[in-house]
């Protein structure tokens, strides 16, 4: 199949949707488990005591190297997490992201996903958007046939003495919804779809 083909096919299984974007910037201080609090500053053994094991985790690195051509160059890790905590369909997905062990952020998402819930009817063109987690492509759509993960470095210049690296967790996934669809290829970087290819006809 062409390149222009397969792009064009790809627009048909993907919609960009700026809301959802939105709804994943709404964020929170606070987060209540049962009648429990969990608060932005509490690390990650306060939160899973208070709320237990996420649906998910995420994890990447970015480094901040300052004055990176000279002899007092120095580098400061910052380790990121994010959990996702899905408590059902008559809830919000929760985003907790975590720097160095702390709580920074808490966003929600969508509607959650009970255990045994239907979730094919979930996976099709209107519902999968660039910025969805891989928790919910795996609640809308299933295991994928096949996945293949790596690492890749960026270097951003944040001003004449600063540079950002950070390492970005690659994942891609193969969907194949059969002989009479085209395989979905999903790209994501930590754990955000970034990019949906189309492929060969399935089988």
């Amino acid at each position: 199949m062409a390149k222009s083909s397969r792009v064009a096919c790809c627009c048909a299984f993907l919609v960009l949707v700026a809301v959802h974007g939105a709804a994943l910037g709404a964020a929170s201080n606070t987060l209540r488990c049962g009648n429990r609090l969990v608060s932005v500053g509490d690390n990650k053994a306060e939160v899973l005591i208070k709320c237990g094991s996420p649906a998910w985790k995420d994890d990447w690195t970015d480094q901040i190297i300052t004055n990176p051509n000279s002899v007092d160059a120095s580098r400061l890790s910052i380790d990121r997490e994010r959990w996702v905590y899905d408590f059902g369909h008559n809830s919000f997905l929760r985003f907790l992201l975590f720097e160095n062990g702390r709580l920074v952020n808490i966003a929600t998402g969508d509607y959650g996903y009970d255990a045994g819930h239907p979730s094919a009817r979930l996976c099709d063109s209107a519902e999968i958007q660039t910025g969805i987690s891989e928790y919910e492509i795996l609640q809308r759509c299933g295991e994928p046939a096949f996945k293949d993960s790596r690492q890749e470095g960026q270097l951003i210049s944040v001003d004449k003495n600063t540079n950002r690296l950070t390492t970005k967790h690659i994942d891609e996934w193969t969907y194949n919804f059969g002989p009479n669809k085209f395989l979905r290829i999903l790209k994501f970087e930590n754990g955000r779809l970034v990019n949906v290819e189309t492929g060969d006809r399935g089988f």
